[in-house]
């Protein structure tokens, strides 16, 4: 034990600012000084109590990704890098609603990009990368953005000659 904080107190602060998921509460517990033995009871009292629940702040963190404009993988990326358990994740993740995933999708791209902006294929393909790299599959980004415009002559031309 380190200073005047026992085991719990030192939890229930770090609880108090933040929501910890059971492993990075664990971890942080035993980066403090604290014996595996001790930590494997505090962890244990705090999930009996209700004050650690893998289950919830896996779904609140899907919910506030979700609206921040992540899709799926980037989802369960962000979940994992938590410690949350695989298994949770993927069945926080299979829980949600696919049209809530393009609903989501169509929000992220509206913030970004003017929906006439869209038909330019430099544009299209921004969007489209950006969906990518926030999580979202290839058959959600498809499906939002349809098919990439096609050059027309001139825009070509003016390509070439730049």
């Amino acid at each position: 034990m380190k200073g005047n904080l026992t085991p719990l107190d030192y939890a229930y602060r770090l609880l108090g600012q933040r929501a910890y998921s059971t492993h990075d509460l664990a971890a942080k517990m035993r980066g403090k000084g604290f014996t595996p033995q001790v930590v494997e009871q505090a962890v244990e009292r705090l999930t009996t109590q209700g004050y650690l629940n893998d289950a919830k702040l896996a779904a609140d963190m899907t919910s506030r990704l979700q609206a921040r404009g992540y899709g799926p993988a980037g989802i369960k990326q962000k979940l994992v890098q938590k410690g949350l358990d695989r298994d949770l994740v993927e069945h926080t993740i299979g829980a949600r609603e696919s049209d809530r995933d393009l609903d989501a999708a169509r929000k992220l791209v509206a913030s970004r990009f003017p929906a006439d902006a869209l038909q330019q294929v430099r544009i299209h393909a921004r969007a489209f990368r950006l969906l990518l790299r926030r999580g979202y599959s290839y058959d959600v980004a498809t499906q939002l953005l349809g098919n990439p415009p096609r050059e027309n002559a001139q825009d070509a031309q003016d390509a070439q000659d730049a």
